[in-house]
């Protein structure tokens, strides 16, 4: 596991930018990915899984480089792309890369794919107990559930400061 950088590109071009960085990197030496969270939703009596951005606007990038290397290789990929803005953390070089506790803490929701997939559990009074899936342990992180839904936020470490991202939650029952 080598150094993670985050590129701020076009929202809804994720993928795109991902693509088109793949394309310009040395596999050997980097890798550009976009983190997935699992989305369940009701669409006519059928329940239909869909895969959306974890952190829309961002493609992440998993290189061996140090940071001096990587800025120089990313600089010039700028002037190539219409949807990559702009590379995080280049006005404070201590959050140019994500920390190791930051790279566990996500893929310790993340399958080997970057997706994080959906997880199930219930509710007993105002207890969370969640039974499979990611969130299993975790249920601390949890700040707010939508069970109709079936989502629920968790705040991340995310480049020195904490976001809130969702991910898929769904509550089979609740005891009160």
């Amino acid at each position: 596991m080598g150094n993670w950088y985050v590129f701020y590109v076009q929202t809804g071009r994720e993928q795109t930018a991902c693509n088109f960085l793949n394309k310009l990197l040395n596999r050997e030496e980097s890798v550009a990915f976009v983190p997935q969270a699992e989305i369940i939703f009701k669409n006519s009596k059928m329940i239909c899984k869909e895969l959306k951005p974890m952190f829309p606007g961002y493609v992440f990038t998993d290189s061996m480089l140090d940071e001096r290397a990587f800025i120089t290789k990313a600089y010039c990929y700028f002037r190539f792309s219409t949807c990559l803005f702009e590379l995080l953390g280049r006005k404070n070089i201590n959050y140019m890369k994500l920390t190791d506790n930051e790279k566990r803490f996500l893929l310790g929701f993340c399958n080997d794919e970057y997706v994080s997939e959906e997880s199930k559990g219930f509710i007993i009074g105002d207890k969370i107990i969640v039974t499979s899936g990611p969130l299993v342990g975790r249920e601390s992180f949890i700040r707010k559930i939508d069970r109709h839904k079936r989502r629920a936020e968790i705040e991340a470490p995310f480049l020195g400061d904490i976001r809130r991202i969702s991910v898929a939650l769904e509550i089979i029952s609740k005891v009160l």
